[in-house]
């Protein structure tokens, strides 16, 4: 499949689309061309019989009132989605007053991720204009706004709302140079973000989703190539209110933007209420053993000396040496200097379409 194919449906279902009536939209998808989505085989013809079901839902409805402009954007390399995100941004200054911006991303959670980083960089009073919608046309689409084009675009088809989310935001020790990062997913340190590091590489030689393979290889290799150390946490409520403090080797830490989280394809890492999680350091015989059991979300059925799920606004990160993080699987290596590293969850800083 090919992204202009993609953007030809796309603007026709919004054509028939009764969201925000009589308005004005100004609609840019944003397309990785070298996502798995468009260049797998197996997953284009899905797609295809997708967007095909799609379009002959839409085309028995009426035209929307109000007119629909549709732009196609494609990345040409890492950071360009942020860069277009940004150029649609400084466009819409000039937009007649009360015009509906919508972006939608066509990639992998790497896309996803560069354009939500830009859009939560408007100023607060502008926010409201703008709305985003992240398709599944990667591997893992962790981030997106459901698992198959019928769950994400079918909701083009009904009312629409605007969404307020919140996300969380990495705030490395400024003494270390490093800027601010966001994630909108899960943010985390330790053997997943040297997983997603692996995958990526391995990717980019053989397209696919090679996440469940270094999952099995980094459960024998990781602390041979990073060992842990003790690593301080003390995580807060809003109120200030102490939820966890401990000092120990940890093989993850993980911090979501809510409970009920996935990542590495549909992984439950958070799979309840909680949204926050650490897996401490244990023998390779108890990693082998209970490594499934974790992918799939039985983390409390292993106790609290191996794996503690608990719910924070706020944790701090006390380390004295390097270690990876991932964002939405993009990774960047901290260095002792970066800590104290503080990941915090934000107020609602950008909105999704989503159903009325």
């Amino acid at each position: 499949m090919r992204p202009d194919e993609l953007a030809a449906s796309v603007s026709r279902l919004f054509d028939h689309s009764p969201a925000f009536p009589g308005e004005d939209l100004a609609v840019d998808l944003i397309a990785n061309p070298r996502a798995g989505g468009f260049m797998r085989p197996s997953y284009s013809k899905r797609h295809r019989a997708e967007l095909d079901e799609l379009v002959r839902r839409a085309s028995a409805l009426p035209l929307r009132e109000g007119r629909t402009s549709l732009r196609l954007h494609l990345t040409e390399r890492s950071g360009h989605a942020m860069d277009i995100a940004r150029s649609i941004i400084e466009e819409s200054r000039s937009d007649v007053p009360g015009r509906r911006r919508i972006v939608l991303t066509a990639g992998g959670d790497g896309t996803a991720l560069e354009t939500a980083s830009a859009l939560v960089e408007m100023p607060a009073s502008e926010h409201g204009r703008f709305a985003i919608l992240r398709l599944p046309m990667g591997t893992g689409n962790d981030g997106s706004e459901g698992r198959d084009l019928l769950a994400c675009l079918g909701r083009i088809l009904g009312p629409l709302v605007h969404s307020p989310r919140q996300a969380i935001r990495i705030l490395p020790n400024p003494e270390g140079g490093r800027q601010p990062l966001w994630s909108f997913n899960i943010a985390s340190v330790g053997v997943d973000a040297f997983v997603c590091r692996m995958t990526n590489r391995l990717k980019s030689i053989f397209p696919g989703d090679s996440y469940k393979l270094w999952v099995d290889v980094s459960s024998v290799f990781y602390d041979r190539i990073w060992p842990p150390a003790p690593l301080g946490v003390r995580a807060e409520d809003a109120s200030g209110r102490e939820t966890a403090s401990f000092t120990k080797p940890c093989l993850l830490v993980a911090m979501g933007a809510s409970g009920h989280r996935q990542y590495g394809s549909n992984k439950p890492i958070l799979p309840d209420d909680d949204n926050a999680c650490v897996v401490f350091q244990m023998s390779l015989l108890k990693k082998l053993a209970f490594k499934d059991q974790i992918s799939s979300g039985g983390h409390r059925s292993l106790g609290a000396d191996l794996v503690r799920l608990f719910s924070a606004t706020r944790i701090r990160l006390d380390y004295d040496r390097g270690i990876l993080l991932q964002c939405e699987g993009e990774v960047t290596e901290l260095a002792a200097a970066d800590f104290p590293l503080v990941m915090e969850l934000s107020g609602p800083v950008y909105n999704v379409l989503a159903p009325a």
